[in-house]
This record gives structure tokens, sequence and C-alpha cells, in this order.
């Protein structure tokens, strides 16, 4: 889940997959929610849908990532009438990284523009409402570069603060890959100077990812 350097805000997101069913005069509007991180995932989530739901009348979606690409379609329905109340469900909700896409059956009954809309929305937001949701906060990659003499101070910190180590490398010096969330960075080189005596390099990535 990456994002721009200049996001420092936490963000909520979806777990796994959902999907609702709403009946309406005949119709059937399948709604399926997807956690996705690019715009490529959505594309290619949406491509292998069409194909299992190649019978259905129309394949209405909108998502929004987090690196700010947002997209909506009507795939068909009358302006205004489904992409637009999709993604209005998704920012309902405060959501980032998630597709919805709403699938419609035609059940021989035209609806009205005002309820057709309506549908589209009601089924996005009951999806979205049954959706798993979590909350991820925003982290940067810092490799630590420092001596051996320093290994026992540095590793009681990174345990006691549950900061995750992602790689480590012994050489002359030992150098360790780690995660840790943006709000709490520089508190943490602060303490980690204190330590270790000054005789600690920092390598921050500044790609924000998220936790």
């Amino acid at each position: 889940m990456l994002q721009s350097s200049n996001s420092s805000q936490q963000i909520t997101i979806v777990e796994g997959f959902t999907e609702y069913i709403l009946k309406e005069k005949g119709s059937s509007f399948v709604g399926q929610v997807f956690p996705i991180t690019t715009a490529k995932e959505a594309k290619d989530i949406l491509t292998e849908v069409k194909k299992k739901r190649f019978d259905a009348t129309h394949h209405c979606y909108a998502y929004k990532c987090a690196n700010g690409d947002t997209k909506f379609s009507d795939d068909g329905e009358p302006s205004g009438t489904a992409g637009i109340r999709l993604l209005n469900a998704i920012t309902h909700f405060n959501l980032t990284n998630v597709l919805v896409i709403v699938i419609r059956y035609f059940g021989g009954t035209k609806l009205g523009v005002g309820p057709l809309g309506k549908a589209y929305y009601l089924t996005a937001t009951e999806t979205l409402e049954q959706s798993k949701k979590v909350i991820k906060y925003p982290a940067q990659k810092v490799t630590l570069t420092f001596s051996f003499e320093a290994v026992n101070a540095v590793y009681k910190l990174l345990t006691e603060l549950e900061i995750k180590i992602t790689g480590t490398n012994y050489s002359e010096n030992i150098s360790l890959s780690v995660i840790i969330k943006v709000k709490i960075l520089e508190k943490i080189k602060e303490t980690l100077v204190a330590i270790t005596s000054g005789k600690i390099e920092f390598a921050v990535e500044p790609e924000i990812i998220f936790i």
C-alpha cells in the first residue's frame, strides 16, 4: 500500500472479499468488494469478474487508491445512476484501497433513473457495511546501521516498541531493515541516537507504506 511521501494520515481499508445481493423489481444487483492497492489490480479484478459474470447486463464499478487513483463507470447505465453512486458509498465509509463492483442482471422492468441510482447506492453501501474494515497507519522503511557493541540496546528498544525487523545484514557493522510508523519515527531516531551515543546511521526511504 504505497502513497506519496506527503501523506501522514491513517487510512481505512477493507480486508477480504464481500458479496451482497439486492433484488429490485426482477433485477438482481450483485455487490462485490475487493481490497486493492493499485489501479492495475482493480482493472485485473474487473476483467476476471466480467469473464465469470459474462451473462450480466452491466458491470458498474468504482475504485479509490491511497495514491490518489480514482475511477468509476456506469457501464452503459444512464449517466450518474451507477458509478458515481458506488464512489459515493466508498466516500461514505471513508475508505481507500478498495474496489466496488455492482453487477446487474436486468429483470425486464425498467426502474427509472431515481430508483435505479438508489438501488446501486444501496447495494454498494450494504456490501461495504458487511465488509471487515481495518485502520492502517503511515510508515516508512528504515535501514539502521550500528556497531556490534550497540546490538543489545538497539534490539531491546525495537522489541519493546514492537517494531518489525524485515532484514538483517552482518559485516563490519550491523544493518537492520525495519518499518517504523511516521508519527514515532523522529522520537525513535532521538532515542536510538541517545542509547548508541550517536554511533548509528539512518537511511529512510521516502515512500509511505501503510501498516
